[in-house]
């Protein structure tokens, strides 16, 4: 079987958030803590003000109120700059390995990748996982690394149905083969 795919940034970017998802789908704790936290700082900071402009709080404590707040508004400004710098580091050269035209044949024998820059062969056993998420087909070799199968690239439904049979047929096949 023979595909063409044209990924572009955008293809990249929705394979790179949901790998980022599945990898720290354990952590979900933490973006949720971080926003109590946010708003409890938040409510309590205008709570202050107001009562100091009511009058009914002294100066001391709306300062120690504004002392706390400002530093953990400080964190989460940098730790969201933090996370867009991190996904900018890695996002791939426009005319890199990642994004790009590229030519796939299947076969028995792996997955033959044709790029600008050469070609790669994965062999079915290097095959870890396939994923169709929003349209499109990933087929994970590596724990964050995978073929990217856009949904523009797949023509129809039809074409995309008998992709995903023949990549389950051959993973499958490469997997019952290299048990005992």
């Amino acid at each position: 079987m023979f595909v063409k795919v044209k990924t572009t940034q955008a293809d990249y970017h929705a394979f790179y958030a949901y790998t980022a998802s599945q990898v720290l789908k354990s952590y979900t704790w933490i973006p949720i803590l971080k926003n109590v936290l946010l708003w409890l700082v938040l409510v309590f900071s205008l709570m202050a003000f107001f009562q100091f402009q009511a009058g009914a709080i002294e100066k001391k404590p709306l300062l120690f109120v504004l002392a706390t707040s400002i530093p953990f508004f400080i964190y989460v400004a940098l730790s969201r700059l933090l996370d867009v710098k991190i996904a900018q580091s890695f996002t791939p050269n426009e005319h890199g390995l990642m994004i790009g035209p590229k030519e796939f044949e299947i076969s028995a024998d792996g997955i033959k990748e044709t790029h600008p820059h050469g070609f790669n062969v994965y062999h079915w056993d290097s095959v870890q996982q396939i994923a169709e998420v929003n349209g499109s087909i990933y087929v994970f070799v590596d724990k964050v690394l995978a073929i990217i199968f856009n949904a523009e690239s797949l023509k129809s439904d039809d074409v995309k149905q008998q992709l995903l049979r023949t990549l389950h047929q051959y993973a499958e096949q490469s997997s019952s083969a290299s048990r005992p």
